[in-house]
């Protein structure tokens, strides 16, 4: 048997495996950060979590791969980790979803649901993948003389395998199928990649047993009423049906904490949050001819101000190019003529145009969480220089005066501050209160806005592009909710 497979070992069989594996383990990983994002989120600590663990069952799986192969030398042993690594896959599949619900409830720390969830979800099929690493690299070694050539050659062809799974999955799959069926690709790849070898060798067995792991991989997930899942090549979103103050509205959620773009289903055309009516008060006071919108979600605002200011030019910038698409199907976006979407990154775009806008209304948050470069002094100063001479910058605020929040507010305020130094703001309650949405004005000079407040300075620092803790800052405001 050893003769006959030294022949599939010059063949490049085991390159070939070696690459699907690689494959396979980075398109597992992508699409593991996307099932987490709508019951956990999908910032750095859920990213943290997910590659921690995986490479910490990687690790194992060698380690445990080495010790097996070397005392067992069976050629068929590299078929059943495949085939064993394959139908974990699938076991992801049929457990995440009820799963996840169980570790949300149990922890409350985004951090420890993280790395509960990929130990529970993930870690099984990629200390199975890890482990067929050393069996691969002793099959593929022939002669002591050649060992060194015979490693690199299965971990080159791993590391292409790699690089090509992290640019197809993200440029590529995640634009025309999700997570679901982007797992499911991993488990037929896992068990094609095992008739690669030895395809004799227990065929019926084998046969019985792929059938299997096809149709649970072709299985689509499970549907929920009033609930579609949509996965782009960068987000993954829900787009929900439900009640906002007793009235029905479509809404789109893009984590665990919230819905971050809505609109009515009964006929209403007004806008259905507080904080975005709020935001077009205060914009249609000053009447400017030119507003840039940061953040375009599923273009609410940009739709409703449209119509409110028929004679401004309104830029709305969103780095999603897909959701255009999206608002057009299930939010009733009608592409105004007085609105031109921008796709692409919005501090990027702040950074470069030399466009001058009458009024900047900023929504930048992915769940309830900002990006670290919008609490940068070089941010408030980028965004001072396209700003007119008497506009305003309307930002919407997560944060609070008290608690926890109290620095997540602190460090985005002064970050506009820096550059804009006249502000004023209101909330829903008008109250200060520990976590609210906050609707704060900043301008070059003084300006009176009907309804809202001086909000006099946190009297911090403000943080720079080198370093920001939006993560860590945002992670202790949303503990308090």
């Amino acid at each position: 048997m050893q003769s006959r497979f030294s022949t599939f070992a010059r063949r490049h069989r085991l390159e070939i495996i070696s690459f699907i594996t690689g494959f396979s383990l980075l398109t597992y990983e992508l699409a593991a950060a996307r099932v987490l994002a709508p019951s956990i989120g999908s910032s750095t600590y859920v990213w943290t979590g997910v590659i921690g663990v995986i490479i910490a069952a990687l690790s194992l799986g060698f380690f445990v791969g080495g010790k097996v192969a070397d005392s067992r030398n069976a050629i068929s042993d590299l078929v059943l980790l495949l085939v064993i690594a394959a139908m974990t896959t699938i076991g992801t599949l049929l457990i995440y979803e009820s799963m996840l619900d169980t570790i949300v409830d149990a922890f409350a720390d985004s951090r420890v649901q993280a790395i509960a969830a990929a130990l529970t979800l993930f870690a099984p099929a990629s200390f199975f993948i890890g482990m067929t690493s050393p069996y691969l690299a002793k099959l593929n070694v022939i002669s002591l003389r050649s060992t060194g050539q015979s490693i690199a050659s299965l971990d080159m062809f791993n590391a292409v395998g790699g690089i090509s799974g992290t640019f197809v999955t993200g440029f590529i799959l995640f634009g025309y199928i999700g997570a679901h069926q982007a797992i499911g690709l991993v488990a037929v790849l896992l068990l094609l990649a095992s008739w690669l070898i030895l395809p004799s060798w227990q065929w019926p067995r084998r046969l019985i047993l792929s059938l299997a792991v096809l149709l649970f991989a072709l299985t689509p997930p499970s549907a929920v009423e009033g609930l579609v899942r949509i996965d782009t090549a960068s987000s993954h979103y829900r787009v929900i049906s439900g009640y906002i103050n007793n009235q029905p509205v479509t809404g789109l959620v893009t984590g665990p904490n919230g819905t971050q773009s809505a609109v009515y289903t009964n006929g209403r055309t007004d806008l259905v949050f507080w904080y975005t009516n709020e935001i077009s008060r205060l914009t249609g006071i000053r009447q400017p001819g030119t507003v840039l919108i940061l953040g375009g979600g599923a273009f609410t605002l940009p739709q409703y101000l449209s119509t409110q200011l028929p004679d401004a030019q309104i830029d709305a910038v969103e780095i999603d190019p897909s959701l255009k698409p999206i608002s057009e199907k299930y939010f009733g976006y009608r592409n105004p003529s007085n609105v031109q979407e921008i796709f692409t990154d919005a501090r990027a775009y702040v950074n470069s145009t030399d466009r001058r806008y009458d009024a900047i209304i900023v929504d930048v948050y992915g769940d309830t969480a900002i990006p670290f470069s919008f609490i940068t002094k070089e941010y408030g100063e980028a965004l001072n220089k396209i700003l007119n001479p008497d506009g305003v910058v309307i930002a919407n605020v997560i944060g609070g005066f008290t608690g926890p929040c109290r620095e997540a507010f602190a460090a985005v305020d002064t970050a506009y501050r820096s550059s804009l130094p006249y502000v004023q703001y209101s909330n829903e309650s008008g109250r200060r209160e520990q976590r609210a949405n906050q609707v704060v004005v900043y301008s070059k000079q003084p300006i009176k806005l009907s309804g809202l407040q001086f909000l006099p300075s946190f009297g911090v620092a403000p943080y720079t592009d080198n370093f920001a803790p939006s993560e860590r800052l945002y992670h202790a405001c949303q503990q308090t909710a």
